[in-house]
């Protein structure tokens, strides 16, 4: 065979290898450079996380990158289960991440960066949170039912879950499973306490009672947390019936 058709054929035949690695992946760009990866220092990555309330347990995960260069987090360990992710953290800057669901109380969280370096993220005891609820306002509608503007002066949001309405007799409705509002901090919300007739879902202690001008009535309200919020009301004669408040203890959590 002609030298010169080898030569074509070894060529065309190492082209043709080149172009299956390039198809199959077996080379790739790495994520990250390789200058990056040696310059990377996990000692200046710290991470802190906070749980979800309830079972199963979410973690939100904090990482501050404490260098003078970018760097990508992309898996964190759970247990024994690696999971993967992709959040990258400016020099100097905050990332956040929120994990999966999971059935135990996590203690520590490993995290590891596009260079395969580890640094380990610990459970942050949240800050003291208080729940503090005062009535800033009222208005009668009719005899059963009782509009009162809420304050919540605490730091965290507080929502209601159930509220008691007691006469001075005390005989009382109460409404365990109300779908009460979230009261954000230093906000007000405006509440509706039903009784009687217009509250269906209430149940009743002792003897049937309205709201009648003259009488002082008991409201508590119990919160999510199950602090319990006391306040008094008192209608007056005229068509809107003008309210005083006397506000009453409640319970104020750390």
């Amino acid at each position: 065979m002609n030298t010169k058709v080898i030569a074509i054929l070894v060529s065309a035949i190492a082209v043709g290898a080149i172009g299956i690695v390039l198809a199959t992946g077996a080379l790739s760009i790495p994520l990250t450079s390789t200058s990056s990866c040696n310059t990377e220092n996990p000692t200046l990555l710290a991470g802190g996380f906070t749980a979800s309330e309830g079972t199963p347990y979410t973690y939100t995960v904090k990482v501050h990158n404490a260098q003078s260069e970018t760097v990508r987090v992309t898996s964190y360990i759970i247990g024994t289960q690696l999971y993967s992710i992709d959040v990258t953290i400016a020099a100097g800057q905050n990332g956040t991440f929120t994990t999966v669901q999971d059935a135990n109380s996590e203690t520590s969280i490993p995290v590891k960066t596009s260079c395969g370096n580890q640094f380990t993220s610990t459970f942050a005891v949240p800050s003291a949170y208080v729940e503090n609820i005062a009535p800033t306002s009222a208005a009668f509608q009719d005899s059963t039912q009782v509009v009162v503007d809420l304050q919540n002066n605490g730091t965290e949001t507080a929502a209601l879950t159930t509220y008691y309405v007691t006469d001075s007799s005390g005989n009382e409705y109460t409404f365990a499973s109300w779908s009460g509002p979230s009261l954000a901090p230093n906000s007000v919300t405006t509440t509706t306490f039903s009784i009687g007739s217009s509250c269906p879902q209430c149940t009743l202690h002792g003897s049937a009672f309205t709201f009648t001008s003259g009488s002082q009535y008991t409201i508590e309200v119990v919160t999510k947390r199950g602090n319990i919020f006391t306040f008094t009301v008192t209608p007056t004669a005229g068509h809107h019936y003008s309210i005083v408040l006397q506000i009453g203890f409640g319970s104020t959590a750390h």
